[in-house]
Formats: C-alpha cells, structure tokens, sequence
C-alpha cells in the first residue's frame, strides 16, 4: 500500500535570506561581476533602510503635530 508521494518541501526565501544571500555572494563569488552587482544592491539596500529609518520617523512626527 502506498501513499501518495511526499511533496518535497521548498525552502522559505524570505527577505532575510535575500539578504543574507547578498552578503554571500559579496564574499564567495566566483566572478567578480557578480560580486561588484551583489555588493552594489546589498549598499543599495541599507541606503533605502537608513533613509527610510531616517525619514519615516521625520514625516509622521509632523503629521502628528
């Protein structure tokens, strides 16, 4: 008797893991284009997140008043 087949299970790619996975790809990559481009969207990302943490607070601190 047998069942049916066991779905494989995909691993979650989350935010975090794309991220972390950049980090990776600056550090191990074969090619140093791949390198340069992981390295630019990782620097990419943490601007949008420091001007986003900057700005955020900034804007509804004035909508509040």
């Amino acid at each position: 008797m047998h069942g049916p087949p066991a779905k494989t299970r995909q691993p979650a790619i989350g935010p975090l893991r794309r991220v972390l996975r950049l980090i990776v790809e600056v550090d191990e990559s074969p090619t140093r284009l791949h390198r340069i481009r992981a390295a630019l969207l990782l620097i990419g990302l943490l601007t949008a997140f420091g001007l986003l943490g900057y700005w955020l607070p900034t804007l509804l601190e004035r909508a509040l008043r």
